[in-house]
């Protein structure tokens, strides 16, 4: 199967080989504009914070209303009452 470069992503051209989640994410984070401010709703596009260049200036927002968030926490980082709109702290 061939395969094309977008964002620097290799990508099938072919309808019937599936994207999997994280592939989905990493491709909507290289569209994003440097210095963007984007709502990426709930469930799937929460992952695509996980995908952004902390230097490109994006400020997130969430379903919930919280503004300037991030990628998931993990350990030390996470706060029990700070959690983005799918749940996830």
């Amino acid at each position: 199967m061939s395969r094309q470069s977008i964002g620097g992503l290799a990508v099938p051209r072919a309808a019937e080989e599936p994207l999997d989640r994280g592939r989905i994410a990493r491709r909507v984070a290289a569209d994003i504009p440097r210095g963007a401010f984007v709502n990426l709703g709930i469930g799937q596009p929460t992952r695509v914070a996980d995908h952004l260049d902390p230097a490109a200036g994006v400020t997130l927002h969430t379903e919930n209303g919280m503004l300037g968030m991030g990628p998931e926490a993990h350990g030390d980082q996470i706060d029990p009452d700070l959690i983005n709109a799918g749940k996830i702290p």
